[in-house]
């Protein structure tokens, strides 16, 4: 596990990009505690993923209106390039169907430490 940073470095609700050994890595900052992270590479294009937009899923409500999702749980990183929509939790992209994912990496917080586990071994 590599040290990218102190959990505060990392404002909530935002996209922090970072390296991470010989790899750029968005940390995503949720609410509180919930961090995650990912490769910053779109598979769509290769475009920096972690450039573009986060915020919560939006899904559409009664009558075709558009409405934030009831819980907020699922931070989504919409990449700066072409739109394409990721769960920043999983990587995997939005749209139905899609086998497109973003890498993702495991991530803990340790004594206020975020430590991000690339490579073999992370």
């Amino acid at each position: 596990m590599i040290a990218v940073g102190r959990l505060e470095d990392f404002p909530e609700r935002s996209v922090t990009v970072v390296p991470a050994g010989a790899v750029e890595v968005g940390i995503v900052r949720w609410d509180g505690d919930a961090v995650y992270a990912l490769r910053n590479v779109c598979p769509h294009a290769g475009g920096p993923v972690c450039a573009g937009r986060l915020g919560p899923k939006v899904v559409a409500a009664d009558g075709g209106a558009m409405a934030l999702a009831v819980d907020e749980t699922c931070p989504v990183l919409a990449c700066a390039w072409h739109g394409w929509e990721f769960d920043a939790r999983t990587g995997r992209a939005l749209v139905s169907g899609s086998r497109m994912r973003v890498k993702t990496y495991r991530v803990r917080v340790e004594d206020g430490q975020v430590l991000v586990g690339v490579g073999a071994s992370g």
